[in-house]
């Protein structure tokens, strides 16, 4: 999804872009080392989250096939619960519906994954979208949210202001930061 070269952006000018699409990428090129700051952030913030009881990977998958709550309990037993650095791009990729049918727990738990290997280019369904949507299916995962994790989330969409993908979506991202910022007044109470 982030990680550009100068190559694409040579491959942009050279196959005939228009100069303001050409500038917004050549702008993003200079921002793309930050790319490693935010993943740093997300590591750090959510180094110790765990599952708990929440829904893992393949239970959410066995939600979305309709599955019996025998089958989703067996599923159940083969997610990941603990470190969701185990947790490959391959199989975010392989369950990549999950998102849609994880509690706040498992949403939790799995978005420094997605979110990191979305940064990276290694999520090929959209992750980071799930965060800045105006009105997302839920904000219960935003309650979980400790400060510093809230504060890498929010330095994290702060910088996708400037992807050019993005460009259009500033508003929904300027909502996503202050649904966070809002969370974070909560904490201080």
């Amino acid at each position: 999804m982030c990680r550009t070269t100068l190559e694409f952006v040579d491959r942009l000018r050279n196959e005939g872009y228009d100069v303001w699409t050409i500038s917004l990428w050549e702008k993003w090129l200079g921002k793309t080392p930050d790319l490693d700051s935010a993943i740093a952030q997300i590591e750090h913030a959510f180094n110790d989250t765990r599952l708990g009881d929440g829904i893992g990977l393949r239970e959410a998958n066995a939600i979305d096939d309709y599955a019996s709550d025998i089958e989703r309990q067996i599923q159940r037993r083969f997610d990941e619960k603990q470190n969701w650095r185990n947790i490959t791009s391959k199989t975010l990729n392989e369950y990549y519906v999950a998102p849609t049918f994880l509690d706040a727990k498992g949403f939790h738990f799995h978005l420094p994954a997605f979110l990191i290997a979305d940064l990276n280019g290694e999520f090929h369904f959209g992750f980071t979208d799930r965060l800045i949507e105006k009105q997302p299916l839920s904000t219960k995962w935003i309650d979980l949210l400790d400060n510093a994790q809230a504060n890498a989330l929010i330095y994290t969409m702060s910088l996708l202001k400037h992807y050019p993908e993005y460009h259009d979506k500033l508003d929904a991202i300027d909502c996503a930061i202050a649904r966070l910022r809002d969370h974070q007044s909560e904490i201080a109470g």
